[in-house]
């Protein structure tokens, strides 16, 4: 199963990707848009490690 993610991050980083580049106007809202998805990734994975999945 493990062999599976990567290819899943990196589609769904590529897809994060493109939609911020419709959204930030400036490279400093890309990378303050970018942050904050990785954030909450970050949690998101912590939270489910902690609680089992």
């Amino acid at each position: 199963m493990s062999e599976l993610q990567v290819p899943f991050r990196f589609l769904g980083a590529l897809l994060v990707g493109s939609a911020l580049m419709s959204m930030a106007q400036n490279p400093k809202e890309f990378v303050l848009l970018g942050g904050t998805f990785l954030l909450g990734l970050g949690a998101l994975e912590l939270a489910l490690k902690f609680g089992g999945f």
